[in-house]
């Protein structure tokens, strides 16, 4: 992610080295320590940042059957405990008054407009979410311009799109894997989501990586991080997403590889992705990969059974 977007001052005099470095953390810790620590409420670029981090961390960690799409279920939960994080920002704001004699705690305003953002703006923060994956800068200017124009805007109407549920079988164990196609916004917009039969990211890599099981292709080494930028390159080209998504992509498998997981909900994501390249293969001419694919989750689940 080219995290330049987010300076104020496009100027060389400016020196944004630690706010990149803050902005850059990924971890659960550090993004909660920065969120309770009211870092991301400096300005609107900074507060959309903060959530689109903290979605991506509750997608790894929440795999929940609630029939909810991703960013509602993020946004419902991260109501919870908004109420929280606005008192003692309120409460700061007035010991900031008294302690300066009248001067405004900035951070409340961009309180107040996440406050609107996270209830009666929603469908901003969805929009946002749901593009920012596929091309962040692109999707950050455009949930911006939508803040600032908000009351010339007519909310959209959500529509929750009914689940797939599906059903394999490996080693004479039946699998469940339900398939979200998330929620549907009418009207036109200019940037556009994950489409369903379009492969992610990860898929994409999952797929390069079965290839090189078939001596098709070089592996990419993911404890080779210098290539990544060139590979970035490539695999920009494959699917049009930016060459900065692509290289942070690559750098959260960083000396740990495309299978690595943590947790249930993680190793159930991994599963649910390559049974979704599995069955898009299967409708194809490469038959064999499907197979390729399938071998792989049967691998998976025998080395989890191996560590349990």
């Amino acid at each position: 992610m080219d995290l330049s977007v987010l300076h104020a001052v496009k100027s060389p005099d400016r020196d944004y080295t630690m706010k990149d470095k803050l902005n850059g953390i990924t971890s659960l810790l550090g993004c909660r320590f920065l969120e309770w620590s009211g870092w991301y409420n400096q300005n609107i670029s900074q507060r959309l940042l903060g959530h689109y981090r903290l979605y991506k961390l509750f997608k790894a960690k929440n795999q929940i059957d609630t029939q909810l799409s991703s960013p509602i279920a993020y946004i419902a939960h991260y109501r919870v405990l908004h109420i929280i994080k606005y008192a003692l920002s309120y409460i700061t704001a007035v010991l900031y008054y008294i302690c300066t004699l009248g001067d405004r705690y900035h951070p409340l305003l961009i309180e107040q407009v996440n406050k609107q953002l996270i209830y009666q703006q929603f469908s901003i923060l969805q929009e946002f979410l749901t593009n920012a994956d596929t091309d962040f800068e692109k999707a950050l200017f455009h949930a911006m311009n939508q803040i600032n124009s908000y009351g010339n805007n007519i909310k959209p109407e959500i529509t929750f799109i009914q689940n797939r549920l599906e059903q394999k079988v490996y080693n004479n164990t039946c699998h469940y894997f339900t398939e979200y196609n998330g929620t549907a916004l009418p009207g036109t917009n200019d940037i556009k989501g994950k489409q369903a039969g379009v492969l992610s990211k990860k898929q994409i890599l999952i797929l390069l990586d079965l290839l090189a099981d078939k001596k098709c292709i070089e592996r990419i080494d993911y404890e080779n991080s210098n290539k990544f930028k060139v590979e970035a390159e490539l695999l920009h080209g494959l699917n049009g997403k930016s060459k900065s998504t692509w290289e942070e992509e690559l750098n959260n498998y960083k000396n740990k590889g495309i299978y690595s997981y943590k947790g249930e909900g993680e190793f159930n994501q991994l599963i649910k992705d390559i049974t979704g390249l599995s069955n898009i293969i299967q409708k194809s001419a490469l038959r064999p990969l499907a197979i390729a694919a399938d071998k792989k989750i049967i691998e998976l689940e025998n080395n989890r059974k191996h560590k349990q």
